[in-house]
Order: structure tokens, then C-alpha cells, then sequence
């Protein structure tokens, strides 16, 4: 159960993330809110990770037990508000 919910919340931060500034102006405040805390977490663990096709996504998930709690808390306060 917790797996599922770690990936749930995962998928939601790499969609985050890789939103434009102008998607993030449209985002639901729980989704900025986790943008903007886990941007320092995609700095230091994927930082030379190129977007697209999933690859950020993989790299949060390769370190999602190192995520900062600030960026865990925030990916699953935006995953229980969807």
C-alpha cells in the first residue's frame, strides 16, 4: 500500500516538475507547493537528468527515500487534493 502511494505521489511531483512557468500559473496551489519544495530535490538528485521521457521521473523515484521532507510532505499533500 505504501509502495502504491509512493509511486502515486512520485508520478505527481515529476508532473510538477516538468511543467512550464506558464502550466504552473494554472496549477492548483497544493501543486505549486509541491513544485516549489521539491525543486531543490530535482537540483541535487537529477540535475543532469534531460527531461523528457520519463528520465526525471526515474531519477526521483531512484532516490525517493532521500527526498527531502519538506518535497515528500508537499507530493502528498497535492496527491490527496487530485
Amino acid at each position: 500500500m505504501v509502495s502504491i502511494m509512493l509511486k502515486n505521489v512520485l508520478t505527481v511531483g515529476t508532473i510538477l516538475v516538468l511543467s512550464t512557468a506558464g502550466a504552473m500559473a494554472q496549477m492548483k496551489p497544493g501543486a505549486m507547493a509541491a513544485a516549489r519544495a521539491c525543486k531543490p530535490d530535482i537540483a541535487q538528485f537529477c540535475s543532469t537528468v534531460a527531461p523528457g521521457g520519463g528520465r526525471i521521473k526515474a531519477c526521483m523515484k531512484e532516490h525517493i527515500r532521500e527526498l527531502s521532507e519538506p518535497c515528500k510532505e508537499a507530493l502528498f499533500q497535492a496527491w490527496l487534493k487530485q
